[in-house]
């Protein structure tokens, strides 16, 4: 039998993917963080393509993004308008952001290591203020910053609150995991480049890009040049 953790934050944001989770917790937390991907890709891609003001005012954007997008939207789309999962999926969003803005905190890994993994596989993430010793011990506000298993990202947001310019760069094996560190740096409003692959390898699946003012960009594992195993010049101090 799984262990039951305490949510200290995000409680009011997992009462809404509970109210969603008729096809299981795990299955729709996975969706819903494509969706929110999805949903802020499409937006980006669509920026480049003419006619987007009135694409906005329609909401009728177009693209792979919002065409993956469109497929969990309607996956979750039984019901009545205002109860249905997708209704909950989207609230649950929009209090995540409400409350990583306002708190400057990793809600999104509380979360999934509270109510999703419950510590399986040994994904605990580093709590927030050893994250934060570690950021000021290394001197990390300084040059490039390099997590080779960032987890949700906690040892990045510790960077980056020190210098919102220093560049972030994360890996993770954990497609999840990467996948939630890219939101963190979304909603924190960072510079980052972040990798789900294997960062002993070297061998990259996908990269993500997100910069300040909202932009968030993907490349698939074809695109992405990686000749060696990625270093991490901060957290080497941490033992020399």
């Amino acid at each position: 039998m799984k262990k039951a953790y305490n949510l200290n934050r995000g409680k009011e944001v997992w009462k809404e993917i509970e109210k969603a989770s008729y096809g299981g917790q795990s299955r729709v937390f996975e969706d819903w963080i494509d969706m929110i991907l999805n949903s802020l890709l499409a937006l980006t891609d669509n920026l480049k393509r003419p006619g987007i003001i009135e694409k906005l005012e329609k909401n009728n954007l177009d693209g792979k993004y919002e065409d993956e997008y469109m497929k969990i939207v309607k996956k979750y789309s039984e019901g009545e308008k205002g109860s249905r999962p997708i209704d909950y999926m989207a609230k649950a969003w929009g209090l995540l952001y409400k409350e990583t803005v306002e708190t400057r905190k990793d809600i999104l890994g509380e979360i999934y290591q509270a109510k999703i993994t419950f510590g399986e596989h040994g994904q605990f993430f580093t709590p927030e203020h050893i994250t934060d010793f570690m950021a000021e011990i290394t001197g990390a506000e300084n040059g490039t910053v390099n997590d080779p298993c960032c987890g949700s990202g906690r040892f990045l947001i510790s960077a980056g609150k020190r210098n919102g310019e220093t560049r972030l760069s994360g890996i993770d094996l954990d497609n999840r995991c990467a996948k939630m560190t890219v939101l963190n740096m979304f909603m924190f409003d960072f510079n980052s480049v972040i990798y789900w692959g294997n960062s002993l390898s070297g061998e990259m699946n996908k990269k993500w890009i997100t910069q300040k003012g909202g932009f968030m960009y993907e490349m698939e594992a074809e695109d992405i040049e990686i000749k060696k195993p990625i270093e991490e010049p901060a957290q080497l101090k941490l033992f020399n």
